[in-house]
């Protein structure tokens, strides 16, 4: 897959998979980098991979911390292949991914991508996300969305933001949106980002009037922190490198090259 796939512009991808879950204190921060850099050479090279937005948010309030993984291919089918293998084949040391005791309360999903686009360069622009999820009424919701996906796409590019997803998981009748932020402002290094994450929290949902028509009701909406992007690594060949975009203050590359070593 070339840089051209990364530029600005529509996403190639048709499916998606979500997986959400908290993080408990099985597993100290400091290693963390290393296990994401061991997963990644292995599910970077699945079929289809196109990226993966990590996510990461921490509550002040409680310390509470929340991650899993937002990931496109370039099919349905792989999507579904892939949310497969990550349930049910994906094992180290004989513990299954989602079942590791790293991580509490996990849910995963596969989502049909009706609309994808990058609006700035993924390697430089893309710090925050934030997911809305709906429950819908109504066989039409897939075709009503499909048709509304420009008017989103426009509106998404006029505020602003980084990148956006429509989704629709037809089985499940929900309707997903994932929007994609750079920093309001140069952070630096001094401590987490929290205004950026406020900041797209905050912003009205593009999704809103769905709701008021009576067709939607949001059953998730969660904003992060990107921890790490995924680009696709086809095993021997040397793959894309991932970006840390959050890194410092949070644990990134350096801390994983270390403990890998």
């Amino acid at each position: 897959m070339s840089d051209r796939s990364y530029g600005p512009g529509p996403i190639p991808v048709e499916g998606a998979v979500f997986d959400d879950f908290r993080l408990t204190d099985h597993l100290p921060p400091h290693e963390a980098p290393a296990v994401i850099e061991r997963d990644r050479l292995i599910m970077a090279a699945r079929p289809g991979f196109n990226r993966k937005l990590l996510p990461l948010r921490v509550e002040p309030e409680t310390s509470t911390a929340y991650s899993g993984g937002r990931y496109l291919l370039d099919t349905y089918e792989h999507a579904v292949a892939f949310a497969d293998w990550v349930t049910n084949d994906f094992e180290i040391d004989g513990v299954l991914i989602l079942e590791r005791p790293d991580f509490a309360e996990v849910t995963a999903s596969v989502w049909r991508v009706l609309g994808a686009h990058d609006f700035k360069d993924i390697h430089t622009s893309q710090a925050v996300l934030r997911t809305e999820i709906w429950d819908v009424q109504g066989p039409s919701a897939g075709d009503r969305l499909a048709n509304q996906w420009p008017a989103l796409r426009d509106a998404a590019e006029a505020q602003g933001r980084s990148s956006l997803w429509l989704l629709h998981d037809e089985p499940g009748a929900r309707v997903g949106l994932v929007t994609v932020a750079d920093r309001i402002a140069d952070q630096g290094s001094s401590g987490p980002d929290f205004a950026s994450l406020r900041a797209l929290e905050e912003t009205p949902s593009q999704g809103a009037v769905w709701e008021r028509q009576g067709w939607a009701s949001k059953t998730f909406d969660r904003t992060h922190w990107i921890f790490t992007v995924w680009f696709p690594h086809t095993g021997l060949a040397a793959g894309k490198p991932p970006l840390w975009p959050n890194s410092p203050p949070l644990p990134g590359p350096a801390a994983a090259a270390r403990s890998v070593a």
